[in-house]
């Protein structure tokens, strides 16, 4: 005040008008925004949401801070959603002063998010900070203009990708790590040597240059191990972080931080290694991503960020799905025995060709059925191919879109949940694809049960997403699944039972993509 009264009347009374201009101006924006949101809810047919999960603090969100920070985190965090489903229905909101979200589990909702209203939704920002401070700025962060210019790049190149040189390669490294399983019988943890298998294979057949963990050279390998722990660091730190939301810039993980550097460091020496040997080839008959990555930018940070998250997702995909599928398959005997009959029956015990991958119909059943259906020309890409595995166990299971303006989604308002749904401008609306791949409506009887049989007549639609929808729907989904169904048909070939050990319930390890806890401890039996 007495700042004030020093300054001449004039200014005082110039920052007065100011102070006045801004506040009705403030005022008017509140009323124009709160308008056009009546508007918008009443061309829409929007109603009240149907159910409101209960929050101890309405306004700032307190107990969310302090579950935040104090909280227990969730053993089973993904069957804490799934029931909280069960409580609320399949679509509720969760409003604070501070801070709404939107949750659902409702096929109808999904499939707007990822088609028909995906303009009108946007990756979260939380998630984007959250990927981009760990893992740089890849395809799995970009959006608008940026996502469409490197989705247009790398697709093409995807699609280039030749079947029968994968199916050589996955061969040889399936035959690595054939012979790091013990002789004697005693158990081995399938999910590590899933992911050195994935994490060679991708590297191999994507950049040219195996990371050769499965290998012999005992420097190389150390190097890849080194570069997995520190991504598996890295992953598990976005996790937390997306937990906190809002608060995620007050979290502080030195070692996570560490570890992004040697991980970004590992990258940009391999590239630099891939490239040479590329380059010191006297031919240049061999196709690789990074090979065409690197004439397309030369930028070393943009190359080496998509290059990252081209490799941790062909890797976390395929590992995490088979990791999964076999911690079904070894508490399922019965499966498991008609799962290898299946292979036999085609293929005998030598390794299998493509074409005979697409007549191994059980395999299709537990991992890829492919099989036509009415929503074909809505998902084309998805429509013909199921996954028991990834029905139970989504390597996904939650993702989120944030609206950019105010817009709606089609279900979750008025007494019944079937009126639209007004969602304002940044709120989140969170989608659940392992509590929507549990509808009984859809799946039939006891959905938590592992029944590849189910298969043969159902066709879920949108009710089914392993590998998202829409636009953004995975561009390698089909190398990740023939490669899956390589390794499957291969095991089933070269052993004959397979008892699991540890939990008896699966249990989710809850990273970027998600895996088993237990680390699938399992003995196999040789044919």
């Amino acid at each position: 005040m007495l700042f004030i009264s020093m300054l001449p009347t004039s200014m005082v009374n110039q920052a007065s008008v100011c102070f006045l201009i801004i506040t009705f101006s403030s005022i008017l924006h509140v009323i124009y925004r709160r308008l056009a949101r009546i508007t918008l809810s009443r061309a829409k047919g929007c109603q009240t949401a149907r159910s409101k999960a209960p929050v101890k603090d309405p306004f700032i969100g307190f107990d969310f801070v302090y579950d935040t920070f104090f909280g227990k985190p969730e053993d089973r965090y993904l069957e804490s959603t799934h029931q909280a489903f069960k409580t609320f229905g399949t679509t509720y909101v969760v409003n604070r002063w501070s801070m709404d979200l939107a949750y659902t589990c409702d096929s109808r909702n999904i499939k707007h998010l990822l088609t028909s209203g995906f303009d009108d939704f946007a990756l979260p920002r939380v998630r984007v900070s959250s990927v981009e401070t760990l893992l740089g700025r890849g395809i799995f962060t970009l959006d608008g203009s940026s996502w469409h210019h490197a989705r247009s790049v790398l697709k093409p190149r995807l699609a280039k990708l030749d079947k029968d040189a994968l199916i050589s390669t996955m061969e040889q490294h399936f035959q690595a790590m054939i012979r790091l399983f013990p002789n004697d019988g005693s158990p081995v943890y399938l999910q590590s040597l899933y992911f050195r298998l994935a994490m060679d294979f991708a590297s191999e057949f994507l950049m040219g240059n195996s990371t050769g963990m499965l290998g012999h050279q005992a420097e190389k390998q150390t190097k890849a191990q080194q570069f997995v722990d520190d991504y598996m660091t890295c992953s598990t730190e976005v996790i937390k972080r997306l937990g906190f939301g809002p608060l995620r810039h007050l979290r502080v993980n030195l070692s996570a931080i560490h570890a992004r550097k040697r991980v970004f460091k590992y990258i940009d020496d391999f590239i630099d290694e891939s490239l040479e040997r590329k380059h010191s080839k006297m031919t240049d008959d061999h196709y690789d991503m990074l090979t065409e990555l690197a004439a397309v930018t030369k930028d070393r940070k943009v190359l080496r960020d998509q290059v990252l998250h081209l490799l941790v997702a062909s890797r976390d995909t395929t590992a995490s799905v088979l990791s999964n599928l076999f911690f079904m398959l070894a508490r399922n005997p019965r499966v498991y025995k008609r799962l290898r009959e299946a292979v036999l029956a085609v293929a005998g015990t030598t390794a299998p060709t493509a074409t005979q991958l697409k007549k191994m119909e059980y395999v299709r059943w537990c991992i890829n059925e492919c099989k036509s259906c009415s929503v074909a020309t809505l998902q084309p890409q998805v429509a013909d191919v199921k996954y028991e595995a990834l029905r139970l166990h989504p390597v996904i299971p939650t993702n989120a879109r944030e609206a950019r303006h105010d817009t709606t989604i089609p279900y979750g308002g008025g007494a019944d949940g079937n009126s639209p749904l007004l969602v304002k401008k940044g709120v989140v609306v969170m989608y659940n694809l392992y509590a929507m791949h549990r509808d009984e409506r859809v799946f039939g009887h006891d959905p938590e049960a592992f029944v590849p049989e189910r298969w043969e007549d159902l066709c879920p639609g949108w009710g089914y997403l392993p590998f998202s929808g829409g636009p953004r729907i995975c561009m390698g989904q089909h190398l990740a699944l023939t490669e899956a169904q390589y390794v499957v048909a291969r095991m089933a070939q070269t052993f004959e039972a397979i008892e699991g050990h540890g939990e008896k319930d699966w249990v989710e390890l809850y990273a970027l993509a998600t895996t088993c806890r237990d680390g699938v401890k399992v003995t196999l039996h040789r044919a």
